[in-house]
């Protein structure tokens, strides 16, 4: 008994397995509206379609003003370039990152808010493309195959698939609309009617769906009863038909047919509508934000800058590529909520910087009007909304870049404009001030030359040419001017010399990496202290270079190679994780703290060295590691880059950057107590590893009146104090 049903079961399911077949019963099946749908349907598509060229051509028409890749390079030959490269990426190493991004994975970031955003995204993306794809297949299945494509299995898996992409549709309209208007509306400033339309136009297009395909069914329901068995598949479309004809058992075919209509021309409508309104809106960047990643440089290390020597100063100076960069611009704002600079009251929006970009772009050059070369800051600042006090606010920390879900380079754009104010003149004083030191004294301080090495007020530096090794150490010059780095500075030659460390340094003729001067825009300055070092590297025969600071670990390693200089870098802190894993290094004084460690935005962001530091303090007796809220690649800034060090506050600023994240290192602290009474027996360090954190945060903490809390320390300060007494073998990196 139960084979034999389970054997009439097979036989139905293969007979609708091979019978089944899409009938399409409207538009063209009732005469005489058939004919007159099919035509308004035809020219309602060829008007959207006109808008639609349109605005692509109105929306891509400013990316070819922008420079090429050569400056003699014309049209064609460039265009035919970005389609290589496009093709090249795809079958890249790179495939599937970009494929991630693709898809959203970008603001898959560390809370639930962008876990639950990357899902809304994604089920739209993948709602939207499925139901248009499966519009496009029921058309030619209509009206190139004559009905006879979508038959048998092919009509069962398109059933299916086209119902789970309108739920996905659906279900991410409906996430969107509930985060953006509802329990994450504060998160949401800015998301206006126009983000509510399409949301909305959307919402319509998936629901409308489902009744288009429902009165089909119904249709077939009432009229071919053999019909209903396969249509099973359409596992949403099919009850609804059910539920309809339960609620209506006496439904008409004229009736049926003006529902269906119904939703037919305002599903059809809401998609026409939404074509257009994609390529006029800010939601261009939804297939903009995908040609972005997929043409861009990922290879390129994240801490070298690009931007042309003599600045940017209007539309036709940035690159076609940053010009490409603003149109996939998805307003999620992303940048600006991650923004230290704006946090603090400045007037910095990464977000606004890049529309604003975009907005000028357009304006110079619309759909017909041409306006070349006109200045983008100068006398039009405030038409442009690219203000100096804008500009300068950038601490260039990359946390806009990081957040980005299309991997747009807000720095890059920022530092090119500085470059312009700065052959303008229109620097801040302070920064005038530290070019000039570095002009006449090879240091940011303005300090002589001959001071350099002051700081070591006992022993004698070891030279560079009498170095078997030729490890190079760079204190840099905050380590060897600002008194309170000096005595990281004093620290490191103690830590080398218990090790018995062969190295060497340039003594008094160290000089500035140049990395404070390229990120004010100070290009040529930068390039003339590049070549020097380079020259003087070469000359003494380095092998191998340790930095201090992690802005001249970035400027030497990322960007020198641009001028011939490639070598072997390293920050402290790497080197002296080496020496520890080698066994050179060893820990042998119990230190009783409490410590949190603050990422520097150079060290970490840039170059994603985030372990090194940890696996130092962890690894020695009595210290207790504990993590801030943002920390690693959503490290909080101290607020000193991108020469902000040396620029005085603001009025306007509310609450430094700095002081923000001594704020935080003390509620990580009394989180400490919370956990463990005894804590509040141990000392409290909030650790880096960058002389401007040093100076950044240990200022903002006798600002905050936390110097009875917690300290600042850098790294090398703990590891120092930690050492054993008993000298090791030499460390040669012969």
């Amino acid at each position: 008994m139960g084979l034999k049903m389970f054997q009439e079961i097979l036989k139905i399911l293969q007979e609708w397995f091979w019978t089944a077949e899409r009938k399409m019963y409207w538009p063209k099946g009732i005469e005489p509206y058939g004919q007159v749908i099919t035509n308004l349907i035809y020219i309602s598509a060829l008007i959207a379609t006109i808008i639609v060229i349109i605005g692509i051509y109105r929306g891509i028409r400013v990316w070819f003003h922008g420079r090429y890749d050569r400056s003699d390079q014309k049209f064609f030959s460039f265009f035919v370039s970005v389609m290589k490269k496009g093709f090249k990426n795809l079958f890249s190493r790179s495939f599937l990152k970009r494929i991630y991004y693709s898809i959203g994975g970008g603001i898959f970031k560390r809370d639930t808010r962008g876990k639950t955003s990357f899902a809304a995204h994604l089920m739209i993306m993948l709602g939207f493309l499925g139901a248009m794809i499966a519009t496009i297949i029921a058309t030619i299945h209509e009206y190139i195959f004559h009905e006879k494509l979508l038959i048998g299995p092919i009509y069962l898996a398109y059933s299916f698939a086209a119902d789970f992409a309108g739920v996905l549709l659906f279900l991410g309209v409906l996430l969107a609309i509930i985060r953006r208007y509802g329990i994450d509306r504060d998160y949401y400033p800015r998301a206006g009617f126009e983000d509510l339309l399409l949301l909305l136009l959307l919402f319509w297009v998936a629901f409308s769906g489902f009744f288009v395909e429902s009165t089909r069914i119904l249709y077939g329901l009432i009229n071919t009863p053999d019909f209903i068995e396969f249509e099973w598949v359409s596992f949403i479309s099919m009850p609804v038909a059910q539920i309809i004809y339960f609620l209506t058992p006496n439904i008409t075919n004229s009736q049926i047919f003006a529902l269906h209509s119904f939703f037919y021309f305002t599903h059809l409508t809401a998609a026409f509508i939404g074509a257009v309104y994609l390529t006029f809106g800010k939601f261009f960047h939804v297939g903009i934000g995908v040609a972005n990643i997929l043409l861009k440089d990922i290879e390129i290390p994240k801490g070298q800058l690009n931007f042309p020597a003599e600045g940017i100063s209007k539309i036709e100076d940035f690159s076609f590529y940053q010009l490409l960069e603003a149109s996939a611009c998805m307003k999620c704002h992303f940048c600006h909520n991650y923004c230290p600079a704006q946090d603090s009251g400045e007037p910095l929006s990464p977000l606004k910087v890049i529309q604003n970009i975009r907005d000028w772009g357009k304006k110079q050059y619309g759909l017909i009007r041409s306006q070349k070369n006109v200045p983008i800051l100068a006398d039009n600042q405030e038409k442009s909304g690219l203000t100096e006090d804008v500009l300068w606010a950038c601490v260039t920390c990359y946390a806009c870049v990081n957040a980005c879900p299309h991997m747009i380079n807000h720095v890059d754009m920022i530092v090119g404009l500085r470059a312009t104010l700065v052959e303008q003149g229109l620097v801040p004083g302070t920064f005038t001030t530290m070019l000039e030191s570095v002009y006449q004294y090879g240091n940011v301080w303005n300090q002589p030359k001959r001071d350099r090495t002051q700081w070591l007020k006992e022993g004698i530096l070891p030279k560079i040419k009498d170095s078997e090794s030729k490890l190079l150490w760079l204190p840099g010059d905050t380590l060897a001017y600002d008194p309170r780095n000096q005595k990281v500075a004093r620290a490191t030659y103690e830590i080398f010399n218990k090790i018995g460390l062969d190295y060497g340094t340039f003594e008094d003729a160290e000089k500035n990496d140049g990395n404070e001067m390229r990120r004010i825009g100070e290009e040529a300055l930068f390039q003339m202290l590049a070549e020097e070092n380079i020259q003087m590297f070469k000359k003494r025969e380095v092998k191998r270079i340790v930095c201090s600071s992690p802005h001249a670990y970035n400027t030497i390693k990322n960007e020198y190679p641009e001028y011939g200089g490639k070598f072997d870098v390293v920050h402290i802190s790497q080197l002296l994780s080496e020496l520890f894993e080698d066994g050179r290094l060893k820990f042998s004084k119990e230190l009783n703290y409490d410590v949190v460690f603050h990422d520097p935005c150079y060290l970490g962001r840039y170059n994603n060295i985030f372990d090194a530091p940890r696996k130092l303090l962890q690894a020695i007796p009595g210290i207790k590691l504990s993590e801030m809220p943002n920390h690693k690649q959503f490290s909080y800034c101290c607020g000193g880059g991108g020469g902000n060090m040396f620029r005085d506050t603001p009025e306007w600023v509310e609450m430094r950057i700095s002081e923000r994240r001594v704020r935080e290192a003390r509620k990580t602290f009394n989180e400490f107590k919370a956990d463990n009474v005894k804590s509040t027996q141990r000392k409290k360090l909030l650790v880096t590893a960058c002389p401007f954190c040093m100076s950044m945060l240990t200022d903002a903490v006798k600002t905050q009146q936390f110097e009875e809390i917690f300290e600042v320390k850098d790294l090398v300060e703990i590891i120092a104090e930690a050492l054993a007494d008993l000298p090791l073998v030499n460390y040669s990196f012969t």
